[in-house]
């Protein structure tokens, strides 16, 4: 597959990468925006905190800076302060921080994390801080980490894990956990898959109503094996599953051929058949594969874009931009 590739020169190395529009942008590092045409804006901000990580919101207004291993976030609008935020200490040392956004058509912005217990899954209202999924049902044993919302914001996934530990994936249908927020403790999509979700090790979400995942199949007797699959949330089955060359970690969805994998660096992996067909080495995405990555160096910054094919990964002194022809 054809691309393109754009170095963006920085002053210093970007403390954290988050796309928004045509630029991107490092929350962490005081709100510097980098535009794909050489400039960019820099606020002069500083958080003065061990911030290293941040999402922000699909129209650009929010985001959040958290500590990828800690307890502590901070949601913002823009460069103003909003309101802290904190999650259980329970061996918040050892997997991701839970928390994601979603604007809406309407221009309402939900946040989604895990405000009070490792395995207590809420969603607020950002502007008001109205949490709109109380609930008072015993909750399921569940480390919530990565948190995603679909493109259109119909479900919400987490890629986290169970005790033994074994990794794990659940997707819930937000409409429903507005209506009924005692969904989010039975809900689970992936709940009739023949795993469950059990030893999906990462997930991204794909056209029409799809989940794309890797698992691992640890009954292989020449070691674990990797798998990518498809699963239909509409038809609530498995579409495809196929070896993988390799193991892979987190992903983005380019098309109904191809997925981009960040474990050590970027490849481009066909869907049909688990081979790499494009790799970048020289850019180095990180050693994480699940959300329990205390036993690993950070990884360094990088951004996925799937509506646009492309992402973007931090350097020692700069951004590079990898854009993926289209079809």
């Amino acid at each position: 597959m054809d691309f393109q590739r754009q170095t963006l020169k920085t002053r210093c190395a970007v403390t954290s990468l988050c796309w928004s529009g045509e630029a991107l942008v490092d929350p962490v590092g005081g709100g510097v925006r980098y535009h794909l045409d050489g400039t960019c804006f820099d606020p002069h901000v500083n958080f003065a905190y061990r911030f290293d990580r941040a999402v922000v919101s699909p129209d650009g207004r929010y985001s959040v800076l958290y500590e990828s291993l800690g307890t502590t976030g901070l949601l913002l609008e823009g460069t103003r302060v909003m309101r802290q935020l904190q999650r259980d200490f329970y061996q918040a040392n050892v997997f991701d921080y839970p928390v994601a956004l979603h604007t809406f058509p309407s221009g309402r912005t939900l946040l989604a994390h895990c405000p009070d217990s490792y395995c207590v899954l809420e969603l607020e209202d950002v502007a008001t801080g109205e949490r709109l999924t109380k609930r008072t049902n015993d909750a399921v044993d569940f480390f919530h980490s990565r948190l995603q919302f679909s493109p259109d914001g119909r479900y919400l996934s987490s890629a986290g894990w169970i005790w033994h530990p074994v990794d794990a994936v659940s997707v819930f249908d937000v409409s429903r956990a507005l209506e009924d927020p005692t969904s989010l403790e039975k809900g689970n999509l992936l709940a009739d898959t023949e795993e469950g979700g059990l030893f999906f090790m990462s997930a991204a979400f794909g056209a029409r109503d799809t989940l794309v995942f890797v698992r691992v199949d640890e009954s292989a007797r020449d070691g674990d094996t990797f798998h990518l699959g498809t699963y239909s949330l509409a038809e609530r089955k498995v579409l495809s599953d196929v070896p993988l060359e390799e193991p892979a970690g987190p992903l983005m969805v380019v098309d109904a051929a191809h997925v981009v994998d960040f474990f050590k660096h970027p490849k481009l992996v066909e869907r049909a058949t688990g081979r790499v067909v494009q790799r970048w080495e020289d850019l180095d995405t990180g050693l994480a594969l699940g959300s329990i990555r205390h036993h690993v160096p950070a990884p360094p910054p990088f951004a996925m874009d799937p509506a646009n094919r492309r992402f973007a990964v931090g350097t020692k002194d700069g951004i590079e931009v990898i854009t993926l022809a289209a079809p």
